[in-house]
């Protein structure tokens, strides 16, 4: 079905408009909700703020009453009475008893003016009792002296007889015991106590004991619509608004901690961090939680969290309200639109029926486009004109370059298979030189590789050498002075023979060691790394480096002596490295090799302490023609034929530094029994 292009630039400014509309109605609902939720974390912050300030407050009162009860004269001298041998204190004339009464006046008058103090105590150095006056329901009560009791196992007197004299304690928070048992109805308490001085030294301890559901105003917090959470430094429940069964869970062995329900907390108590503010926009809550110290090593962390599900629904109904205007500004929209383009595409709409004729006819008919317009429809229209004369001029000229084209591409065909043949000549040339230079540098490893064996076999024979000569000298003195026995001369016979059959043995090693594997055997990898071993240890001792073994026996199948080649040439690179080394500092050589079988493989590591590889090399190592060494001293091809050794025998190398220098770890397939 045919629709009108009017129809369409309606329907297209309709879309477009119900976008505009609704992007900027999402817009401003968005920042209407941003506007009320930082609004409300801003109140929530406030209150949080004002309740920490609450708390220092009382915290700072406390300190005051306990000093004012530290500094009292009638205290003071009731100390000082009590430690004196005859109980008398000549500064103000009186006895220990006479003091008795005045002090109880004292705290009475304390107790009386603080709601949230409910007991007060004067405690000697041993931890007894001496004055203990109590609340209770508004009474307070004087402890006789046999029902007075010493707390020198209790927390807060151990901790506070080791403060100084002048410094202020703060317990932590906890249930009120009496007798060793928590006191019913509960009473969540905090001690100050100060020591009281006497003579430069300490002479006794005042205690204020606090109720907090009091003194921290907790049955406010409760009836509160922000919801309120308390816990101490080491993260328990001391106050919970939504469920006061976890308070103070620790008391009874249980876990209840502030952490354990609101993750994010766990920042204030693994940091230095004090404040921490969350939004969680899926529950639409605000969380505002700040850290309180009581003391420099007691703290209280405090959450209060808000709800902010009211604007949400305040929200809504102000998108339900834009929704409506929204329909109706679309629809009056769309009418005006359709009414306006009908107008402004008539000229289209003949220039339309114009192209459909020159379709037809192929361009090859001239036809005059007689559409006029002050606008850019003109403008279309002339430029369609102009348009419609270069193609009739431009078909021609294509028509006469078709006929031409077809023997310029013939032309060019053949010259670029000309060009083929002789760059793929060119191609098989250069890959042959790099073939046989890859040949030459093998063969040249190879080499390098024997003549490093020739030279340790050059290091074996030396000592047996100097023995043949030496027992040949002897044999001719033994000759000349005649004490050339046949039992000497067989012993004589015996000693050589050994020695030329270890030389013979070492040709042989020498012989095996290069020839080459036709098929794969079944061997003991610790067989071939100590026969590698045995070539090489007389020029590694000559160039002081010591052989560290650790060799586990394991069976693989593979070619033995290219193997062999492989791990000659790791430790030969070894030597060189450890030799390159002692040029700058002084060490003692050390080459480690081990051997483990693990699970399906075998494991082979060989560990120098030659300073390593450079970082930037690391990955470079076993590319051919890649060396370190000075020119004319390495190919670059010796790790390359070991990476290709190890991986013809269905293994894989890694290379790594250590503290020290280079290891290499050789990964082969073992043979299972």
């Amino acid at each position: 079905m045919k629709i009108s292009l009017s129809i369409k630039i309606a329907v297209l400014v309709m879309i477009t408009s119900f976008i505009g509309i609704i992007t900027l109605s999402y817009v401003s609902y968005s920042q209407a909700e941003k506007i009320f939720i930082q609004n409300s974390k801003d109140r929530l912050n406030q209150k949080i703020n004002q309740y920490t300030e609450f708390i220092k407050n009382q915290i700072t009162s406390f300190k005051y009453d306990i000093n004012t009860l530290s500094y009292n004269p009638l205290i003071k001298g009731l100390v000082r009475a009590y430690n004196d041998p005859y109980k008398y204190d000549p500064q103000d004339n009186k006895t220990y008893s006479q003091f008795i009464q005045d002090v109880i006046s004292t705290f009475n008058i304390m107790l009386t003016q603080n709601k949230s103090y409910y007991q007060i105590r004067i405690l000697d150095i041993k931890g007894n009792e001496l004055i203990k006056l109590i609340k209770d329901k508004n009474k307070i009560i004087s402890l006789k002296e046999n029902s007075l009791q010493n707390k020198s196992n209790m927390k807060y007197f151990k901790e506070t007889i080791k403060y100084p004299i002048n410094k202020i304690y703060i317990s932590e928070i906890n249930l009120n015991r009496e007798y060793g048992q928590i006191e019913f109805p509960i009473k969540p308490t905090i001690r100050i106590a100060k020591i009281i001085e006497n003579n430069t030294k300490t002479g006794a301890i005042v205690i204020i004991n606090i109720n907090i559901t009091k003194a921290f105003d907790f049955e406010k917090l409760r009836k509160s619509p922000i919801k309120t959470y308390i816990a101490n430094n080491e993260g328990y429940y001391i106050f919970n608004s939504t469920n006061p069964n976890k308070e103070f869970g620790f008391e009874f062995g249980k876990d209840f901690k502030i952490t354990n329900d609101f993750p994010f907390i766990k920042e204030l108590y693994n940091s230095t961090k004090d404040v921490i503010s969350f939004i969680d926009t899926k529950q639409n809550k605000i969380y505002e939680a700040k850290k309180v110290y009581l003391s420099p090593d007691r703290f209280l962390v405090i959450l209060q969290v808000a709800n902010a599900s009211l604007f949400k629904q305040k929200a809504n109904d102000y998108f339900n309200t834009i929704a409506i205007y929204i329909f109706g500004s679309l629809i009056f929209i769309t009418l005006i639109t359709i009414i306006s383009v009908k107008i402004l595409t008539n000229p289209i709409k003949k220039l339309t029926e114009t192209a459909d004729k020159i379709a037809k006819t192929k361009g090859k008919k001239h036809i005059k486009i007689d559409i006029k317009s002050n606008d850019e429809i003109g403008e279309l229209a002339n430029a369609f004109q102009i348009m419609l004369n270069a193609l009739t001029k431009s078909q021609k000229e294509i028509e006469h370059f078709a006929q031409n084209l077809e023997k310029e591409v013939e032309k060019k065909t053949k010259e670029l298979q000309k060009i083929n043949k002789n760059l793929q000549k060119m191609v098989e040339e250069k890959v042959n030189e790099l073939r046989e230079k890859d040949k030459a540098l093998i063969q040249q490893s190879k080499m390098a590789a024997m003549g490093e064996m020739i030279g340790a076999i050059a290091h074996q024979w030396r000592q047996p050498l100097n023995a043949l000569a030496l027992n040949i000298q002897m044999l001719e003195d033994l000759a000349e002075d005649e004490h050339l026995d046949k039992e000497t001369l067989k012993e004589f016979i015996k000693k050589n023979m050994e020695t030329i059959k270890f030389m013979s043995n070492t040709i042989d090693d020498f012989r095996n060691f290069f020839r080459k594997d036709k098929e794969k055997t079944i061997f003991d990898i610790k067989d071939i790394i100590q026969n590698t071993l045995h070539l090489q240890r007389a020029q590694l001792k000559n160039h002081d480096i010591e052989v560290i073994e650790n060799l586990e026996s394991a069976k693989i199948e593979g070619y033995k002596n290219e193997l062999m080649q492989a791990i000659l040439n790791i430790i030969s690179n070894a030597k060189d490295a450890i030799d390159e080394r002692r040029k700058k500092e002084k060490i003692k050589g050390i080459i480690k090799i081990s051997t483990k079988k693990d699970g399906d493989n075998v494991i082979i590591e060989i560990e120098d302490n030659g300073g390593g590889i450079d970082p930037h090399y690391l990955d470079k190592i076993f590319e051919p023609y890649f060396t370190t060494k000075e020119e004319g001293k390495g190919t670059g091809m010796g790790l390359y034929m070991v990476k290709e050794i190890i991986e013809r025998n269905g293994g894989k190398i890694e290379v790594a530094n250590t503290k020290e220098g280079a290891k290499f770890k050789i990964i082969l397939k073992a043979k299972r029994d």
